[in-house]
């Protein structure tokens, strides 16, 4: 993820979550939660988004497992491909970023 997505993300994250406290902002932007059923779901877009949706069986079982039905792992996958829409749309049209900018934890 590049700087400008991290800080849109993390905006937006900031203003509409009140559940989300700043340990699971932090947390988030490491490919992570501190909740054990949200962190699999973390793991488990991390992983659709880096393999470019290439997962395998182990993975898809280990969400289930955490407790995600199969709609709410395409779920999870559609907001992976809303995020990478975004982030095309703010390549091609070189799109200003007009809130402060965030650092990006890790290469996540």
């Amino acid at each position: 993820m590049d700087a400008t997505t991290v800080t849109a993300r993390t905006l937006i994250s900031a203003k509409t979550s009140s559940k989300m406290d700043g340990a699971e902002l932090a947390a988030n932007r490491e490919g992570k939660s501190t909740d054990p059923k949200a962190d699999a779901a973390v793991r488990f877009a991390l992983k659709v988004a880096q393999n470019r949706g290439q997962v395998d069986a182990q993975d898809i079982a280990a969400a289930k497992l955490a407790g995600y039905s199969d709609g709410e792992l395409v779920e999870i996958v559609s907001h992976v491909a809303v995020n990478v829409l975004t982030n095309y749309m703010f390549e091609v049209f070189d799109v200003e970023v007009d809130f402060p900018h965030v650092k990006a934890a890790s290469a996540a």
